[in-house]
């Protein structure tokens, strides 16, 4: 099958993303590997996706008073091979080698598989073991959300159409 039609728009900033949000059937777009073939399998139909790739700030990993901070665009790949994440989380790195093949892994984020609750991406099952934060921003703010209340059901989750999930 092939995806429905829909319109594009790459914001430069987050707040700009916030704008392109509120326009009714607003989806987020980041490195792709959950939502398009839910696109294509036309389990998804939106109206504008929402590409927020690029965005800056939301690709880096921070190790702060021994927690571990993934923002939202950084790719599988990145996070796999992070020397941070494999001291301070080896489940993930360990996780995220049976995430589909390298090719998948260098342009799906932790973002995107976390936003869309995938299972096959094995980090929201990964996120639930190590009661990780996720942590999620609108225009007025960022709220910090459990793993646990963050995942409703599969493909299934507490982000709310306006927010955009930036890191855990």
């Amino acid at each position: 099958m092939k995806a429905p039609p829909f319109a594009y728009a790459k914001p430069g900033s987050l707040a700009e993303a916030f704008d392109l949000l509120e326009r009714p059937g607003a989806k987020i777009l980041a490195g792709g590997q959950s939502l398009i073939p839910a696109l294509n399998m036309r389990l998804s139909a939106p109206e504008l996706l929402v590409d927020i790739t690029g965005l800056k700030g939301l690709s880096e990993i921070d190790v702060r008073d021994g927690k571990v901070r993934i923002g939202a665009l950084c790719t599988h790949a990145q996070v796999e091979r992070s020397a941070e994440v494999r001291e301070h989380l080896p489940l993930v790195a360990e996780a995220l080698e049976h995430v589909a093949h390298p090719a998948i892994r260098n342009r799906g984020t932790l973002g995107g598989s976390l936003a869309l609750a995938d299972p096959n991406a094995e980090l929201p099952a990964c996120a639930v073991a190590l009661d990780a934060t996720l942590i999620v921003a609108n225009r007025q703010g960022e709220r910090r959300v459990p793993a646990s209340a963050f995942f409703k059901a599969l493909f299934e989750t507490d982000l709310k159409p306006n927010e955009i999930l930036v890191g855990a």
